[in-house]
């Protein structure tokens, strides 16, 4: 102990031994491991504590422990490393995987917005969850059929490939075979596809001391470099949705258990930000004259009856797009 523990140098929080090396410090001075180990807080917060401030922190930190002992998760998102935990039941979350950390009360969470990039997907306002459509299903379809092209040319690699491993077999050495297939690896043709999108973004905003805010990301799907696929991708995509569209679900009834869930908007700033060009369409369905039909409107509808013959949505979700795109 006396190895890795500074007993000359103690601890100004609660007078314990403090950390010979990489001691965490409050203004300015080193504490020991028992009170950092109670630190839970945003980036650069402590920083920004004094002594005092820190102390009240741990009273309140401490009290919080209280709130531990009825935590019981019934939803969690995953991040990767860290994740979201929601206990329904009781209106609480924790911002944490592991046993430590804040449990938050729902009375502190204020709004949240789930983006995809740069576009909101989900988000809290005006009493009720609104959600938005996506691109991303019509921009995969626009990548087919390069993913096409290039299974044919796979197809035909591989073809000539056996067809000269064929040919030479029995008639070269080991050596030679070795070369050809290391040769034959090199040149096999991969799929180099764009970029759909870069990934999901979680926002909470609440009015707790210590916690204002709290943002996470999550990786886009990918495609197989060797085996691509629309339906993989699609399907992985679509899980994604699924499980953020829960998440907020489950914090749309923290801040309102009533509240209901919308389809778009009215072009609100949200709505705006995200600059989904369903929108548009949906907006320009609503103001045509009535017993006509937008030119925008039947343009969309055709995109999503191939999206529909492609199978990458359903019937359901084709007829409510329709409906929505018509105004009626």
């Amino acid at each position: 102990m006396g190895l890795f523990s500074n007993n000359k140098k103690l601890c100004p929080v609660c007078g314990n031994p403090t950390p010979r090396f990489f001691a965490t410090e409050v203004d300015g001075q080193a504490i020991c491991k028992q009170c950092s180990g109670e630190i839970d807080l945003p980036d650069d917060a402590l920083k920004k504590m004094d002594l005092n401030d820190f102390r009240q922190y741990l009273a309140d930190f401490k009290e919080n422990h209280e709130l531990w002992t009825m935590f019981d998760p019934t939803f969690k998102y995953s991040f990767g490393w860290t994740s979201v935990l929601i206990d329904d039941k009781n209106g609480l979350m924790r911002l944490k995987d592991n046993g430590g950390g804040w449990v938050i009360e729902k009375k502190y969470l204020k709004m949240f917005r789930i983006y995809e990039d740069n576009n909101v997907l989900f988000e809290s306002g005006d009493g009720k969850l609104r959600s938005y459509p996506s691109n991303v299903p019509e921009r995969v379809k626009n990548i087919a059929p390069i993913i096409t092209q290039f299974q044919f040319e796979r197809r035909e690699y591989d073809r000539k490939v056996e067809q000269e491993r064929r040919i030479n077999r029995g008639s070269e050495t080991d050596e030679e075979r070795r070369e050809r297939e290391h040769i034959a690896t090199i040149y096999r043709p991969t799929f180099d596809p764009p970029e759909i999108f870069g990934g999901f973004r979680v926002e909470l905003t609440f009015s707790h001391p210590y916690w204002p805010s709290y943002e996470n990301k999550t990786d886009a799907p990918t495609f197989d470099t060797s085996y691509p696929s629309v339906n993989r991708y699609m399907d992985e995509y679509n899980e994604k949705v699924e499980q953020l569209h829960e998440l907020a679900v489950r914090l749309m009834r923290m801040i309102d258990p009533s509240a209901p869930e919308v389809r778009g908007g009215n072009g609100g700033a949200a709505a705006n930000a995200a600059g989904s060009p369903y929108e548009a369409a949906g907006s320009a369905a609503q103001q045509a004259p009535s017993g006509t039909i937008p030119i925008d409107a039947v343009a969309e509808i055709k995109k999503y009856k191939e999206l529909l013959d492609m199978g990458i949505i359903t019937e359901e979700e084709f007829a409510a797009k329709k409906r929505q795109l018509l105004g009626i």
